[in-house]
């Protein structure tokens, strides 16, 4: 349809300007002298020729206004032209347009299947995203524990050294108070043996000069015969029983 409108637009616009060239173009004829040769009277009929003449004007005043309009026309037709020739290319570029919509269909339908598998990505990545701060909450509490355990593990060696020292302090204070034990009690026992001893010299002279002993008040407390060891020589004795 706009193809025969726009050739239609092209013959009318070719037409009128052919026509203004012919109108611009056209030359008045050479006017000719003639000789009066008969007794003619020329001036019969110039009002009629007048009256012509005018008309002629008006009609070439008239075409001369017509070629002007013709020449606006042309303009209006031209300008109407490339309007049309405007839109006859919009609607080119609208079809060829239209014709990448199918095309343009697809692609949006496989970005919104992109969009959904990256939707799918993110999800996946979220979940795995809990899932290393669950692990690494989880790899935190076993760093503390293990923390805990080896600052318990030093605490422990540390009173185990503690303990060991206060034993080995606890041993020597026992071997010292055991040492001033058998100290005090080696010195009880050598008084005990002077002391017995001189009670025996004094018994055994009692015994030589008047051949008796007085008896002495036997004491529950103290050690028991056995337990005396006299440091006198067993000559001695001997040669008293044989006296």
């Amino acid at each position: 349809m706009f193809g025969s409108l726009r050739s239609k637009f092209q013959t009318v616009q070719e037409g009128i300007s052919a026509s203004i060239r012919g109108l611009s173009t056209a030359e008045h004829p050479k006017s000719k002298k003639f000789v009066n040769v008969r007794n003619v009277n020329y001036n019969a009929g110039a009002d009629l020729l007048h009256h012509f003449q005018l008309q002629w004007n008006e009609l070439h005043e008239l075409a001369e206004e017509n070629a002007g309009k013709a020449q606006e026309a042309d303009t209006l037709i031209s300008s109407i032209y490339d309007k049309f020739e405007h839109e006859w290319n919009s609607i080119a570029c609208l079809n060829s347009t239209l014709a990448y919509i199918p095309k343009i269909n697809n692609a949006i339908q496989d970005l919104m299947d992109q969009i959904g598998n990256l939707q799918e990505m993110f999800e996946e990545v979220e979940g795995a995203l809990y899932r290393l701060e669950d692990l690494n909450e989880m790899l935190d509490l076993q760093s503390r524990q293990l923390d805990h355990r080896f600052q318990l593990a030093l605490y422990k060696e540390k009173k185990l050294i503690e303990l060991n020292d206060f034993k080995a302090k606890l041993g020597k204070e026992h071997i010292q108070r055991v040492s001033q034990h058998e100290l005090k009690q080696q010195q009880k026992l050598k008084e005990r043996r002077e002391t017995f001893e001189e009670a025996f010299k004094e018994d055994l002279e009692e015994y030589k000069a008047t051949g008796t002993i007085s008896k002495l008040p036997v004491s529950s407390q103290g050690p028991s015969l056995d337990e005396i060891v006299l440091d006198i020589d067993s000559k001695i004795f001997d040669e008293f029983l044989e006296n």
